[in-house]
């Protein structure tokens, strides 16, 4: 239920505000997400098609430990693009034109972005492995902690008892806004990739795939985060944000 007197989170409004932004910054969203995502792409496609059955060789353990690069540098990707999104979103709503991309990536909490994925990935992981839902819905209460921890400048754990507590009240939204559309561009791109093989054709396929679907995720996460920060008459004017995003007092 939302507390009395605040209005609902509407779905038609934050899906056409995620579109409006992705249709005016296109030319900065793609190529900024292809250029993030390029380390990932490549080391999916090295990894595609990969399997093992015990440790037995040390190119088995050169095969774990690739595994295990590809997640970090995965977690590192979704770090800076998640204020990349959200840079795009405020700056569009302060009429301002995007700052230059070195000037974003220079202030983002990039540490604590990246711990928060761990925190969240394990999180989600467990949930799923509770029959899914309780997955589903604990990413629903953490999942805009990103640009949380982005716009207030928080810690990981107090970026993700802020989300829960702003998506109080509007669960069902949230988990179509955000799980819904996080789903929706993962499933995507892998199956856009399933047919491929080979490390030049699976990076190549996958670097498109994310640069054009990836902006949606992000761009829901940062919408939904600066909509219920408006809803609780808590969100700082967007002139306001927009300075904060690259590290400028208001």
């Amino acid at each position: 239920m939302t507390r009395p007197g605040e209005e609902k989170l509407s779905l038609r409004e934050v899906f056409d505000e995620i579109l409006t932004v992705y249709r005016r910054h296109w030319r900065f969203l793609i190529p900024a997400a292809i250029i993030v995502l390029i380390p990932q792409s490549i080391a999916d496609g090295a990894l595609n098609g990969g399997t093992i059955d015990g440790i037995k060789s040390i190119a088995d353990v050169a095969f774990v430990g690739a595994v295990l690069l590809t997640a970090v540098v995965n977690l590192m990707g979704q770090a800076f693009y998640a204020g990349l999104t959200a840079a795009a979103v405020v700056d569009w709503r302060a009429g301002l034109p995007l700052p230059p991309l070195r000037k974003l990536i220079a202030a983002l909490p990039v540490g604590g972005l990246i711990l928060l994925d761990i925190v969240v990935s394990l999180g989600l992981a467990i949930g799923l492995l509770l029959l899914i839902v309780p997955g589903l819905i604990f990413l629903a209460y953490v999942g805009i902690s990103p640009a949380v921890m982005k716009l207030e400048h928080l810690g990981v754990f107090a970026a993700m008892r802020r989300s829960a507590e702003l998506v109080r009240g509007h669960l069902r939204a949230v988990i179509v806004l955000v799980v819904g559309v996080t789903l929706f561009t993962e499933l995507a791109v892998e199956a856009i990739v399933l047919p491929f093989h080979g490390l030049g054709a699976v990076t190549v396929v996958n670097l498109i795939a994310e640069g054009l679907l990836q902006p949606f995720e992000g761009l829901a996460i940062a919408v939904v985060a600066i909509r219920l920060l408006e809803l609780r008459g808590e969100a700082p004017a967007p002139s306001t944000m927009a300075r904060a995003l690259v590290g400028e007092e208001a």
